[in-house]
């Protein structure tokens, strides 16, 4: 919707230039049915983002999204890499610390396909797609070398290697070159401590070191959305919208022992499992107008939504042997990180999304057929409301993955459209940066690519 005032002044400019004379060809049918859609099209005045389809007009929109994770915003708004090192004992004299190594990127194609119904109310249905390949390499940082003998014996209690005093240095930080071998049998051991293994079956590539990956195998289908828009107020001046949509729990949830967001895998879900609901209140400031060659707009976007509860299937944990146990006795004594809950495979949670809510502000500006803006977006999500076992509740908050977490953006996009040459394309770029947040990932690379359409039915 937030481009129509582009096209309006663009077919402006085609009335404007097509030829008087009126011709049986087709280029000129062509080019009349254009001319008389001008005419119904312009007293509309439309603007900003609260323009809607007119009526009987179809219109299609397709939207490519590519952007690589870059780190982490923390609680305290201090960037950390995805997933913090995990460490135990003395801050700054760990017994054993490990960096979770987790990286990856991806994108999105979303199909949207829209209808006026009548001039300011229109019904849209959105698909959306997604792509990621997220890869999660451990490396054990340190181990200390006062500690070594008591894990190795821990370990040969139950039949596992010992780790090789060789890959340690004096102070217990695992050497360089042996950065895999720790790593491999640090992560071979996991499930002696209870949890999923985090190696994949296949021999892992020497250079990148052993852990997990996850790759989508191309687009996978997200949460399908759908509603209706309602430009409720339109003057010359100012304008507003409002728009209700409901969400389908269409995409697929991480297999729980890979998922990035319990620390079992690097896979992350397509979508919350769960139905939601949200609306959203659009308003547009026309600042100022030269006929219909320039035009400067201010808008305000106000969103707020809600996702029902769902139910969740927990991870399958493997029972600590003897040696773990004897190993999380030194390591983990409260039991934070790795309780035993072997007791739990099989079984389900419930989990609640819960409250989401957003504000964008922009400035956007129109010349002939080329338009641009900017604007500066705030998301706030809510910690999701898990009602599940005590201690699978203790490790999810203890990986500060699930927290409650806010971002804020800027966003700077440029077009231009074609109906000059009587093609009813526009074809928009933009560009999205993290600028702050609590408890959110931050992207890079984050580019977008739209190509949006018109055709009247009427």
């Amino acid at each position: 919707m937030t481009h129509l005032r582009t096209l309006v002044v663009a077919l402006f400019l085609v009335g404007s230039l097509a030829p008087s004379a009126r011709a049986d060809g087709f280029l000129d049918r062509y080019t009349n049915y254009w001319d008389e859609w001008i005419s119904r099209i312009e007293p509309l005045d439309l603007y900003g983002l609260t323009a809607q389809l007119p009526k009987g007009v179809f219109g299609f929109k397709w939207e490519w999204n590519m952007r690589d994770a870059a780190g982490r915003f923390d609680a305290h708004r201090v960037r950390q890499p995805i997933l913090e090192p995990i460490e135990f004992g003395d801050e700054k004299d760990p017994l054993l610390a490990l960096d979770l190594g987790a990286s990856g990127g991806g994108g999105g194609i979303t199909m949207q396909f829209s209808y006026g119904i009548t001039d300011p109310l229109d019904f849209y249905f959105e698909l959306p797609l997604q792509r990621m390949r997220v890869k999660m390499r451990p490396k054990l940082i340190r181990l200390s070398r006062d500690y070594l003998d008591y894990v190795n014996g821990f370990a040969a209690i139950d039949g596992y290697p010992a780790a090789d005093p060789e890959w340690f240095d004096e102070n217990g930080y695992v050497k360089d070159r042996y950065a895999n071998d720790a790593a491999a049998w640090f992560l071979g051991y996991l499930p002696h401590l209870g949890r999923p293994a985090l190696l994949d079956e296949a021999d892992y590539d020497p250079v990148k070191g052993p852990g997990k990956v996850y790759d989508s195998d191309g687009y996978v289908l997200a949460d399908i959305n759908m509603g209706f828009s309602w430009n409720f107020f339109r003057n010359e001046r100012w304008s507003g919208a409002f728009t209700g949509r409901v969400y389908l729990p269409t995409g697929n949830l991480a297999h729980p022992n890979n998922s990035l967001t319990l620390g079992t895998g690097p896979a992350l879900d397509r979508g919350t499992g769960a139905f939601g609901v949200s609306f959203t209140q659009d308003y547009d400031i026309r600042v100022y107008q030269y006929g219909y060659w320039f035009g400067l707009v201010v808008s305000g976007e106000f969103s707020a939504g809600y996702f029902f509860k769902s139910h969740r299937r927990y991870p399958d944990f493997p029972k600590p042997t003897e040696g773990g146990n004897l190993l999380l006795d030194l390591l983990d004594p409260e039991r934070t990180y790795f309780p035993d809950m072997s007791d739990l495979t099989g079984k389900s949670y419930e989990y609640t999304p819960g409250f989401g809510a957003s504000a964008l502000f922009g400035i956007s500006m129109s010349f002939l057929m080329f338009d641009a803006g900017c604007n500066i977006g705030y998301q706030y999500n809510q910690e999701p409301e898990l009602n599940a076992d005590w201690r699978f509740e203790t490790m999810v908050k203890s990986l500060e993955m699930q927290a409650a977490g806010h971002y804020e953006v800027m966003r700077c996009a440029a077009g231009f459209n074609l109906l000059p040459l009587y093609i009813p394309i526009q074809i928009h770029y933009q560009y999205e940066k993290n600028i702050g947040g609590r408890n959110t990932l931050i992207f890079k690379n984050n580019h977008w690519i739209t190509i949006q359409g018109y055709i009247p039915t009427f």
